[in-house]
């Protein structure tokens, strides 16, 4: 562990004084967590849940890159942490011959549903996080550009399919691709929608009749997931509202019954003045449409208090809390509720080559 993070500060050390100009970044969130479940507790701890190194290299006006490390505390406790990359892509500007358009490549966002611009109002993840619908980044490529006069923005991308948390450890021979469009037709009203392609497989058999050749695995599954993002916004209100819908097959079997899951998630926000916003969600989550009482209802409600903000306004010092309900539809399971209160706090530095 000791070594992961000693090549981390050195890595920060070389990208600042090999680079024209790096950015370094830092965030932490540290919390404490307070759940009960049928009214007893079951969980009352203090944790740092997750801390950022980004570092963001500009070699040209036209190529920029960004490097993240995600470290968080050890809930196994074996290490005391845990260390993953997040992030490790180049943006290539203005080298396809479409006005307004970046190519990246390496490990990059997810462009679906609200995953990729998901800001944690809440503390809770992304709807598509956090029902697993998709991974937040994964390796791939992909194109993402602007439509003309700000009406909008596109992404199409090609992933491996596994995400960042078992990398070389669960790649299928399909790549996954996926399709993002976002449309603001008029200031304080943006309408979009996703669609993706997954497959996923353990491994394949040898088909002995076919002279050794390899064909697919029976239990070969496949994933359409689709979003269906709205977010309208005036003055102090603003209001998020998604669908997510997955259908999973297995093509290879005759007698397998696809299964389709579904979410809502509704998230308003209320900006009481710069420094304090209130906040809500209500998420209804069915893991299977064609069974009955076994999905479950979130209901969180809060507020963010603003202690310090960046010369961009954009939040530097700030203090989450949030109550969450968990309802379950099933009449035999135990309702849970938690607390979470959370400070986080944010600090970047530009390095200049020569200065």
């Amino acid at each position: 562990m000791k070594k992961a993070f000693l090549i981390v500060i050195l890595t920060i050390v070389a990208f600042g004084i090999l680079n024209a100009e790096t950015k370094l970044k830092m965030e932490l969130w540290n919390r404490w967590t307070y759940k009960m479940v049928d009214g007893d507790v079951e969980k009352n701890e203090l944790a740092l849940k997750r801390g950022y190194f980004r570092i963001e290299p500009k070699f040209s006006e036209n190529i920029k890159g960004r490097f993240n490390v995600d470290f968080f505390s050890d809930e196994d406790g074996l290490d005391g942490a845990g260390l993953k990359i997040k992030y490790a892509y180049l943006d290539f500007n203005n080298l396809l011959p479409i006005k307004d358009a970046k190519l990246t490549v390496g490990l990059m966002k997810t462009y679906f549903g609200t995953i990729y611009d998901w800001d944690y109002t809440v503390i809770d993840k992304d709807p598509s996080d956090k029902y697993k619908f998709v991974s937040s980044t994964d390796y791939g490529f992909g194109v993402f550009g602007y439509f003309p006069k700000g009406y909008g923005t596109y992404a199409l991308a090609v992933y491996n399919g596994e995400g960042y948390k078992k990398t070389g450890g669960d790649i299928n021979k399909d790549l996954n691709y996926a399709a993002n469009l976002r449309f603001t037709p008029v200031p304080g009203v943006t309408i979009g929608g996703s669609y993706m392609f997954k497959s996923k497989y353990d491994s394949q058999i040898e088909d002995e009749t076919a002279r050794g050749d390899m064909v697919d695995n029976p239990d070969r599954e496949e994933y359409n997931l689709i979003a269906g993002v709205g977010k309208f916004a005036y003055g102090p209100v603003s209001l998020l509202a998604q669908y997510l819908n997955k259908v999973k097959s297995k093509p290879n079997m005759d007698d397998y019954d696809d299964v389709t899951t579904t979410v809502m998630s509704f998230m308003p926000v209320f900006k009481v003045n710069n420094k304090f916003d209130i906040v809500g969600r209500y998420d209804m989550y069915d893991p299977n449409t064609d069974e009955d009482d076994d999905g479950y209802n979130i209901i969180i409600a809060g507020f963010n208090y603003h202690i310090m903000r960046d010369s961009k306004n954009k939040p530097k010092l700030f203090i989450q809390t949030n109550y969450e309900i968990k309802q379950y539809e099933h009449e035999d399971s135990e309702d849970e509720s938690e607390i979470l209160i959370q400070l986080r706090w944010i600090f970047s530095e530009t390095i200049n080559k020569g200065k």
